[in-house]
C-alpha cells in the first residue's frame, strides 16, 4: 500500500487481507464504547504497558496493516524501541490486545479476517463488540492460525478479561 494514499475527508485505510479497505471514521457510539473500554482497563495495566487508539499494526508475514480502535502493547514497543519501521506503525506481534467495535461496513473484516490476523501475529486478547447483533466476544488463546478459545456475551452476561487485566466486560455496559 503506498505510504500516502489520498483519501477524502473523514476516511481511513487499512490493508486487510491483503486488499486495501477504506472506511469512514468512527461514529460518536462507536468512540464512546471504546472509551468505555480504555476507561475499565487503563488503571490497571502494568507499569510497562500503554493503551493506544487508532494506531497502525502491521503483520510482518503478510503484510496487512490494521488499525484497531484501541490496543495495548509495551510503552517500549510503542515508543519504537527496536523498531525499523516507518514512525506510524508498530508490529502487529507486539499487541497484548486488541479491540474492534463493529460498524456496518466492517463486520466481515473484523469477525473473520481480522480475528484471524490478529490470531496469525499471536495477539494474546482481541475483543469484538458488536452494537447490531448486540454481541460481544473475546477471542483468546491463538495458535498462530486461528483462535482456539471464543467467549460470548449479549446484554445480560459478560466476558473476563484474564490477567493482566484481571477484569469483567459487562455486555450492557459496552453495548449501550
Amino acid at each position: 500500500m503506498k505510504d500516502d494514499l489520498d483519501l477524502p475527508e473523514g476516511y481511513r485505510a487499512e490493508v486487510v487481507g491483503g486488499r486495501t479497505v477504506v472506511s469512514p471514521t468512527p461514529t460518536y457510539r462507536h468512540a464512546r464504547i471504546v472509551h468505555g473500554v480504555e476507561r475499565l482497563i487503563t488503571g490497571i495495566l502494568p507499569d510497562d504497558l500503554v493503551t493506544l487508539q487508532m494506531v497502525t499494526v502491521e503483520n510482518a508475514a503478510t503484510g496487512d496493516r490494521y488499525v484497531p480502535d484501541l490496543l495495548v502493547m509495551p510503552i517500549a514497543v510503542a515508543d519504537g524501541e527496536g523498531w525499523d519501521g516507518p514512525e506510524w506503525i508498530r508490529p502487529m506481534e507486539a499487541v497484548e490486545f486488541a479491540l474492534e467495535v463493529v460498524s456496518p461496513s466492517s463486520a466481515l473484516h473484523d469477525w473473520k479476517v481480522k480475528a484471524q490476523g490478529y490470531a496469525r501475529s499471536r495477539v494474546p486478547l482481541y475483543l469484538v463488540v458488536d452494537p447490531r447483533l448486540g454481541e460481544i466476544a473475546l477471542f483468546s488463546d491463538p495458535d498462530g492460525h486461528d483462535y482456539r478459545e471464543v467467549a460470548r456475551a449479549v446484554r445480560g452476561g459478560h466476558v473476563r478479561l484474564p490477567e493482566p487485566f484481571g477484569v469483567e466486560l459487562a455486555a450492557e455496559g459496552l453495548l449501550g
